[in-house]
């Protein structure tokens, strides 16, 4: 096999595979580029690539100057994330927010008590504020993927049950982190509230299936809940447009098409 794939970045030892053509998953560019020891980012390591699977359109731009780099969307698994809701008239609404890298947790529970319905909120103990509002739940996600505090069926239910999903992240302009989380609520014609962060393509605000909130900003989070709560018209407005974009740019056969046609590329210079 002359073909070394990594998902998890650049291999720190890329210069002893001379012989295989290595392609890496990077999703943003590095901090900074160091020559020496073993960053798996220094410059000797990222020349030794044949190419690089790129995130976001930020890191295609950087990892382009060492190897043949192209920028591949995420994708979601649309028939497990179906996009049939469930009828919740008979239950209080809620809002779900689940994920383990880069939340603000903090500022959504601020946001609780400002607000009637509940919050649902699957995170890192670590994580967890001190105090905790009655109409928030929180379940402690578990340290090491896959995550075993809730079953992928489960979430799904609360995915179909909830009114929007939250995404309160830092704001770092180069954060990556939600993608995954949003496109399953994308999937499930669910709204997405998100924290304007990140070097993302798409965001609720640009494709028009939610709102974007300032970072730190509790009383946005409650007005933007709370303005869902009450307008059922915006709610599946949002929720059909989610969908739509789902099923036009996300799909996991565009994926894997774009995935191929990289490595093909690769493969024909061996």
């Amino acid at each position: 096999n002359n073909i070394l794939y990594s998902i998890g970045g650049p291999p720190s030892l890329s210069c002893l595979y001379r012989k295989k053509k290595i392609i890496s998953w990077v999703f943003r560019p590095p901090k900074k580029i160091r020559k020496y020891g073993f960053d798996s980012y220094k410059s000797k390591n990222l020349k030794m690539h044949s190419g690089f699977c790129c995130l976001t359109k930020l890191a295609e731009n950087f990892f382009s100057q060492y190897a043949l780099s192209k920028f591949i969307p995420w994708c979601v698994d649309t028939s497990l994330f179906d996009g049939i809701s469930i009828d919740q008239n008979t239950k209080k609404p809620f809002f779900l927010a689940s994920g383990k890298t880069g939340r603000d947790y903090k500022t959504l529970v601020n946001a609780a008590s400002l607000t009637m319905a509940d919050i649902i909120i699957i995170g890192p103990k670590k994580d967890k504020p001190f105090e905790i509002p009655r109409n928030v739940k929180w379940f402690d996600s578990s340290l090491n993927p896959p995550d075993k505090a809730i079953d992928y069926l489960t979430l799904k239910k609360w995915y179909a049950e909830c009114v929007a999903v939250c995404i309160p992240l830092s704001g770092e302009a180069e954060d990556t982190c939600g993608y995954t989380n949003m496109l399953e609520a994308m999937a499930m014609r669910k709204p997405v509230i998100m924290t304007n962060s990140g070097s993302l393509h798409i965001n609720p605000k640009v494709g028009n299936f939610g709102n974007l909130i300032h970072p730190n900003d509790h009383h946005g989070w409650a007005n933007s809940m709370n303005e869902l709560l009450t307008n059922n018209m915006k709610l599946k407005s949002f929720g059909e447009k989610a969908r739509k974009i789902v099923e036009r740019d996300f799909k996991i056969e565009r994926f894997n098409n774009d995935l191929l046609n990289l490595i093909q590329n690769i493969v024909c210079t061996l």
